[in-house]
């Protein structure tokens, strides 16, 4: 029989008395949606942490970026605990960007995500090179107390930051609403920060990086295939006139 990967098996609860220091009372456990991994928000009498079951195999990776990254100053969860597939982060209360950006239309999020994702690229480097997270989607970041965390960073590597953006922008557009006019404004905002903080062009050149995450897109939104598609190929002449 194949293991139930829903439930907190024993590896799981060892972790998580290890990261708290103590025995603990459960209070709720919650499995939150992830493609990968199995992710819980576990709140006990001693504080809410997130529980990650990295089933990827790259959950030291993760946990050592996660440090590394809090040594710079960024705003990430506190990594406080790892033993085999399992990490315990801090809980950061918060609403999650893609609600903020895609439904709230909100300006301040878009900006500070912007700003936040120019530090990440300026302070994390491997040999001169910038680092980047690879899945840049809204939904893995959050906002809470004014100040932009993100919180998933198994897939970091060394890439070109405009793989980054075009991924980010990707998420805003392809995301319902799909394409409207304040969607595009949004972007036109989120890269003029984007060029203010890190002091890089990146209006024009996100763009073919832009049309190429559409498409990929399509993989996972079969649906949605024709107008991915005709939208990558409008973004890849030029960036929409709008009224």
């Amino acid at each position: 029989m194949a293991p139930d990967l829903t439930a907190l098996d024993t590896p799981g609860w060892d972790a998580l008395r290890n990261a708290l220091n103590q025995r603990v009372v459960l209070v709720n456990e919650t499995l939150i949606p992830s493609k990968r991994n199995r992710v819980w928000v576990v709140e006990t009498d001693v504080r809410p942490v997130i529980l990650k079951r990295s089933l990827s195999r790259r959950g030291e990776h993760e946990f050592n970026i996660l440090s590394e990254a809090r040594s710079t100053g960024l705003d990430v969860p506190f990594p406080l605990y790892r033993a085999g597939e399992y990490l315990v982060l801090e809980y950061i209360a918060g609403e999650r960007c893609d609600t903020l950006i895609n439904h709230m239309f909100s300006t301040e999020a878009a900006e500070k995500l912007a700003a936040w994702l120019a530090e990440f690229h300026a302070v994390l480097a491997r040999n001169g090179r910038s680092l980047i997270m690879k899945d840049v989607e809204l939904a893995n970041f959050v906002m809470a107390d004014g100040r932009i965390f993100g919180v998933d960073f198994e897939d970091v590597t060394v890439g070109d930051p405009l793989e980054d953006l075009g991924c980010l922008l990707s998420s805003v557009l392809g995301s319902e609403p799909l394409f409207t006019p304040v969607k595009f404004d949004m972007c036109m905002r989120l890269l003029e920060v984007y060029e203010s903080e890190s002091g890089m062009e990146a209006m024009e050149s996100v763009r073919p990086h832009v049309a190429e995450q559409l498409r990929m897109s399509t993989l996972t939104k079969p649906l949605f295939r024709r107008t991915y598609v005709d939208a990558a190929n409008r973004l890849e002449q030029g960036w929409p006139r709008l009224a």
